[in-house]
């Protein structure tokens, strides 16, 4: 063959295999994102207690939602559960609810995946899901010493996290997580860890009351309490969730298959 003359034959192409993925996400995505809700399971989030109620809950709740959001709904559940099944046993001074607080981190999660999904329909089993909590929540609470009005005021937060789902203001969340404009992005994720946070509230405290009912005087205590803690766990999500989102942009590391950023 002469110097002038161009190999023929179909063009070689080199892929690099990558490595093992669940859901589309990386192996070592949803290591390294257990590993930082154990580390976030440590450090309480006294907002309750400083407003007089006296309870904490874990800086990781604060990013649950996110998880599912940069991993998608089932690989963010699955670091979710195992980020709490450890910061269990390493931080039991942030773990009062226990063990069942594993199940409510994986549909947390998992909420958070769904929110940003753009085909299918498991937003509206999700929304199904969040109803009958709501149904089965305050329904058992009827049974007891609370009254409808005062069940009604109390979980207003719940309520909201539902009818946001179901209105169009979940599309605006995925989009503007997606947007690359960081202050649409930080509204976004505001929205978002909202609707997924009291949503997902709905169904922590719908399993947490059948284990171990509150009266109705604490009822009235939450009025403020749920409102103030979930607009913290929000402002936490968002803060965070720019700070992570902008950086994986920045530095160009592969996508999860289901992420909504």
């Amino acid at each position: 063959m002469s110097e002038s003359t161009s190999p023929k034959g179909e063009e070689r192409q080199v892929r690099t295999i990558g490595g093992a993925s669940i859901d589309g996400a990386p192996i070592a995505y949803i290591i390294v994102w257990a590993a930082v809700l154990v580390v976030l399971s440590f450090i309480p989030l006294p907002v309750s207690a400083v407003l007089g109620i006296g309870g904490t809950f874990p800086m990781s709740q604060a990013a649950y939602a996110l998880v599912g959001i940069v991993l998608g709904p089932w690989a963010g559940a699955l670091a979710a559960g195992v980020g709490r099944l450890i910061g269990i046993f390493t931080a039991p001074h942030t773990a009062t609810a226990g063990l069942p607080s594993i199940l409510i981190a994986v549909v947390w999660a998992a909420a958070g995946g769904i929110l940003v999904e753009k085909k299918g329909q498991k937003w509206l089993l999700a929304l199904g899901f969040f109803v009958l909590a709501y149904i089965a929540y305050v329904g058992r609470a009827l049974t007891r010493d609370v009254g409808l009005g005062l069940a009604v005021q109390t979980t207003l937060s719940n309520l909201s996290g539902i009818l946001l789902w179901l209105l169009p203001t979940r599309l605006l969340a995925r989009d503007w997580i997606a947007d690359k404009r960081p202050a649409r992005l930080a509204a976004g994720l505001a929205l978002g860890c909202w609707i997924v946070n009291t949503c997902s509230h709905t169904f922590a405290n719908a399993l947490l009351f059948q284990i171990n009912p509150w009266p109705a005087n604490v009822w009235r205590v939450l009025i403020p309490i749920i409102p103030a803690e979930q607009l913290f766990r929000a402002i936490v999500g968002t803060v965070i969730g720019v700070g992570v989102i902008t950086g994986l942009r920045a530095i160009g590391l592969v996508k999860p298959a289901k992420a909504g950023y």
